[in-house]
């Protein structure tokens, strides 16, 4: 019986000591692990800063972290949450990993028309694969040319992946015609056949598939090796698509 009771006072004095530590300090904990390149699990539009994090013992600290915040502090002390849309132009996101499993996220790009398109514009989005070592092993690209054509809002484009050090797959000059302004969301899962995903503003999603190349099987290859990723979002100077659509992204992991 005494053996008992000491035992649920070591247990109750550990549950007073994990509340002891405050929240404040959990999200300066994780926040440094951010800071270091870690690439969080949970919180997973929290961006990691410089080279990513690639040592497993801390990369593991670290996850033990994010996970102890997650269920014992209220998030909201954290500077950044996990369900938020993050301003992005011309840029590059940090990058994700090590991917358990090769399970390469999603990442989704949200744009927002700010005003009637009257000009041709040019955007690119890339989403970049990278081995263990950081090099990278295969990209795929979606190039968007939207314009105004005999007074109706128009985007073109081209899909395609890139392997390195193999053939790429590029499909022909493509008309959306599903996309009658510029307010849709674009989903790139590399890991489905159908990469490219667009939901209009009408709630409608529309596939754009890419299982149809030739070399699809080398591209799973690719995906088997994959142990970071990144997005890069493009545009010309001559292009003025920041005075017509907004863009923001997230990531969701699969």
């Amino acid at each position: 019986m005494n053996m008992l009771r000491l035992s649920l006072s070591v247990l109750v004095l550990a549950i007073v000591l994990e509340a002891g530590i405050s929240c404040k300090k959990r999200a300066k904990k994780f926040n440094k692990c951010l800071e270091n390149g870690y690439s969080p699990k949970i919180f997973t539009n929290c961006q990691a800063e410089g080279e990513a994090m690639t040592v497993k013992r801390k990369i593991k600290k670290c996850t033990r972290a994010e996970k102890k915040f997650s269920k014992l502090c209220d998030t909201d002390s954290l500077e950044c949450q996990s369900n938020e849309w993050t301003p992005i132009f011309n840029a590059t996101t940090s990058k994700f990993g090590p991917l358990e499993g090769s399970k390469v996220p999603d990442f989704i790009v949200k744009f927002t028309q700010e005003k009637e398109v009257n000009n041709s514009l040019y955007y690119s989005q890339e989403v970049r694969l990278y081995n263990a070592a950081g090099e990278r092993i295969g990209s795929t690209n979606f190039i968007q040319y939207a314009k105004i054509k005999e007074g109706q809002f128009t985007m073109n484009a081209y899909k395609r992946y890139y392997i390195e050090g193999a053939n790429s797959c590029q499909s022909g000059y493509l008309t959306l015609d599903y996309l009658t302004d510029y307010n849709f969301e674009m989903r790139t899962s590399v890991t489905q056949a159908d990469m490219f995903q667009f939901t209009t503003s009408d709630g409608v999603v529309h596939n754009e598939d890419m299982s149809y190349c030739n070399n699809y099987s080398a591209w799973q290859d690719v995906l088997s090796r994959t142990e970071y990723a990144d997005m890069r979002m493009y545009t010309t100077r001559s292009s003025d698509v920041a005075d017509y659509v907004t863009t923001e992204y997230k990531v969701e992991e699969n």
